[in-house]
């Protein structure tokens, strides 16, 4: 067995020397970054914008009963704000969400209508406030997407690099971009916005900057429901200093001598909630119960059942889809529900492989975070529904670190399997694209 392919021992793991960029030779600066990232972000955009105009250019848009999809979903005509050919070069990035956010960013919560609450208010601010400046919402939250998508980018090719090397950098932003949920990084949804601040919330942890940490954290749980997940990375992150220390000197001091604190780590963790929190209390103070965000989300088909009851209805719908497919059940669900739930399972089943791959090449803080963001969607499954899975690319298309683990799995191969992925990856982002513009639901 080749040295590099061994695995590295707990111990050593937990006893290396924390990562801050002096110790890292040749750190990129953030200008050479950009340049790192930018090919595999502007490809893989315009894979998407590409397959989603030509979707909608060849076959229109999906209609139920004879009635235009989007007459139904966006009766206000939000998405085709912009001119025709640009409405139809953007229409992958302008749709289903990104009508409720929009709608969020023009008129708030009002307490007519639940479902809205849903919507954690970070993002349509932003695109209240910076729709103002540019005279058109939809083109703010475009340009908020795109920017916070390509930052994200960013950090998350610097995360890698330090902690994976440099060619595990560069193959982690392509696994990062071409896997389909990346869709929902650049469009009018919050995934954008998410990763920014999640991955910014991690580094500033394991570069021990605590109070940007928890600055960061607690705009991602203004952001979305999942924010809050961030409380484990940084507690993680800070248990692992304290191990190394502990460790290397017994006695509990720094190299320098100092006694190693935990109060900031502490404190940049409860400050994380404080986002949560912030909305639930706005909420209640404009008429609606601090608990809507929560419990309305049976409005919206899913149901807290915990993750074993999920991950076994989830084993229940493919098995139902593999079924019709192989023509033994014929009265099951329809073959398009049929493909999306087997298809939904094996998206899990690569998740779960790359989580596993994550806890054993990187900190432990990593696959903590990831693992725990992953219980939220498989313990709050679609009941009563087709697809118990639904939505389950973009949830993890923020989960950094699984494409950081992608990235090196793919780095320390050959060729071939770069290409393979990339391929499949490039193949499963155009279907997305070219399905989700012309109306049709796949996250």
């Amino acid at each position: 067995m080749a040295a590099r392919d061994q695995p590295l021992a707990a111990p050593a793991r937990l006893l290396s020397a924390p990562a801050r960029a002096a110790d890292v030779p040749h750190r990129l600066t953030w200008t050479q970054t950009a340049l790192a990232v930018l090919p595999a972000f502007v490809v893989t955009r315009l894979i998407a914008l590409a397959a989603g105009a030509g979707a909608v250019s060849l076959w229109g848009t999906t209609a139920r009963d004879g009635v235009p999809t989007s007459s139904t979903f966006d009766p206000l005509g939000r998405s085709a704000e912009l001119s025709h050919g640009l409405s139809t070069l953007v229409a992958p990035l302008v749709r289903w969400d990104s009508i409720w956010l929009l709608d969020v960013a023009d008129v708030g919560y009002p307490t007519d209508y639940a479902p809205r609450t849903a919507f954690f208010p970070l993002y349509p601010l932003l695109v209240h406030l910076l729709g103002g400046l540019l005279q058109s919402p939809l083109l703010a939250g475009l340009v908020i997407s795109g920017a916070c998508a390509f930052g994200g980018t960013m950090i998350v090719h610097r995360l890698t690099d330090r902690e994976l090397g440099r060619p595990a950098a560069t193959a982690a932003v392509w696994a990062l971009l071409l896997f389909p949920g990346s869709l929902w990084l650049s469009a009018v949804y919050t995934e954008g916005l998410f990763l920014l601040l999640s991955a910014g919330c991690v580094m500033a942890a394991r570069d021990e900057r605590w109070a940007l940490a928890g600055g960061l954290g607690l705009l991602a749980a203004l952001t979305r429901s999942a924010g809050i997940v961030l409380v484990v990375a940084v507690l993680a992150t800070a248990a692992e200093r304290w191990w190394r220390i502990r460790r290397a000197r017994g006695d509990g001091a720094t190299a320098d001598g100092r006694r190693w604190s935990p109060r900031a780590p502490l404190l940049a963790a409860a400050a994380i909630p404080l986002g949560t929190g912030a909305y639930l209390l706005g909420l209640a103070l404009s008429g609606w119960s601090w608990s809507t965000p929560f419990s309305v989300q049976e409005q919206w088909g899913r149901q807290n059942v915990g993750p074993i009851s999920g991950l076994l209805e989830a084993l229940r719908a493919a098995g139902d889809g593999t079924a019709r497919l192989l023509g033994i059940d014929a009265g099951g669900p329809s073959t398009a529900e049929a493909w999306m739930n087997v298809g939904l399972l094996l998206t899990l089943v690569a998740g779960l492989v790359a989580l596993l791959g994550a806890a054993r090449r990187l900190p432990p803080a990593y696959a903590v975070y990831a693992g725990c963001a992953l219980l939220l969607p498989l313990s709050a499954p679609v009941t009563g529904e087709a697809q118990p899975l639904m939505s389950l690319p973009r949830f993890l298309g923020v989960l950094f670190p699984l494409a950081m683990w992608v990235g090196w799995w793919a780095s320390r191969g050959s060729r071939p399997r770069a290409w393979a992925l990339a391929l499949v990856g490039g193949a499963l982002l155009a279907g997305a694209a070219a399905l989700t513009a012309r109306w049709t639901f796949v996250a």
